[in-house]
């Protein structure tokens, strides 16, 4: 059986795993980044765990890598958040002559997109969007079957799509980005003003009256056991995300909305806040037959969507 080697690197961790055909994960394993101690020891993690991934095995098909930062066609990376000197840096060339097979190398939300679009749930779709919602939002977009990357390779930076004028600073120095609406903070911080201002929830209860405790997460279980401040804290994230995508509808046409990341796990309110949203302001020609779906390829999506990136090349 073909099998591929999929590699997530992230700020802190490195994920690695070896991936059958079908998306399986055969085996996995999980390094510390080491981005403080620089380049070269981020490689040689990155080494460890390819090593691990491909000991004893045969058939390997080649390496898919997701990575941080701009990446350009020929897998070289630019300008990666959290790795201070990871620039300019030819990390396709340097694995394909470690280890003497194909690699892939493309940004980490790319990776993601792509791997929903091959494994996930936009299987079987040709015009995706795909964000994921945490710390921040991030973005991918699939046109045609094609992932789009814009003329300089950073297209799909969704994140800081403007939703208002005048609205918050943002941490990229413009003001009313989308992200900073829906951002994990800023939703916490909605949960927080409001109680200060003396909401009854059971958001304070969960957290014992300590409210620098309060998170998405912890919102999702006040939601569950049938808080409204909850509910109107999803149905307002819900408004913000269904705005943005009214747009990107109007402009791309897609046939499916993905939004995964931690904030997903609200389910219900967030998405039903989103469609009616989608409703309300898209195109009804553009809009009538969009989906709108959580992701699907769960924890080991990042490992998963890197050997995707083989796999389709």
């Amino acid at each position: 059986m073909k099998k591929i080697v999929g590699l997530d690197l992230g700020g802190t961790f490195i994920k690695v795993g070896l991936v059958g055909k079908t998306g399986k994960i055969l085996k996995k394993k999980q390094l510390p980044t080491l981005g403080k101690k620089g380049r070269g020891s981020v490689l040689s993690q990155m080494e460890k765990g390819i090593k691990f991934a491909l000991n004893g095995e045969k058939d390997v098909m080649g390496i898919g890598i997701g990575t941080p930062g701009l990446v350009d066609r020929q897998g070289k990376v630019f300008s990666a958040p959290n790795l201070p000197d990871w620039d300019n840096l030819p990390l396709k060339k340097i694995f394909e002559d470690k280890f003497n097979l194909p690699v892939i190398v493309e940004n980490d939300v790319n990776t993601i997109t792509f791997g929903e679009y091959v494994y996930g749930a936009g299987k079987g779709y040709k015009n995706i969007i795909c964000i994921t919602l945490g710390t921040g939002l991030g973005g991918g977009i699939i046109l045609n079957g094609k992932l789009f990357r814009g003329s300089n390779l950073s297209a799909a930076e969704i994140g800081h799509i403007p939703i208002c004028y005048e609205g918050p600073k943002c941490n990229c120095g413009n003001s009313g980005c989308i992200e900073r609406y829906v951002g994990a903070a800023y939703i916490s911080r909605m949960a927080r003003d409001a109680i200060k201002k003396g909401r009854k929830s059971k958001i304070k209860d969960l957290v014992k009256g300590d409210l620098s405790l309060i998170t998405p997460k912890i919102i999702s279980q006040a939601y569950k056991k049938g808080d409204w401040l909850a509910r109107e804290i999803w149905e307002k994230v819900g408004l913000y995300l269904g705005t943005m995508f009214s747009g990107l509808i109007n402009l791309l046409n897609p046939e499916i909305i993905i939004i995964g990341g931690g904030i997903a796990q609200a389910g219900k309110p967030l998405f039903e806040a989103v469609r009616k949203e989608i409703k309300k302001r898209a195109f009804p020609l553009l809009s009538r037959e969009v989906k709108v779906v959580p992701a699907k390829l769960g924890i080991d999506s990042g490992i998963i969507s890197a050997a995707s990136l083989i796999k389709m090349h």
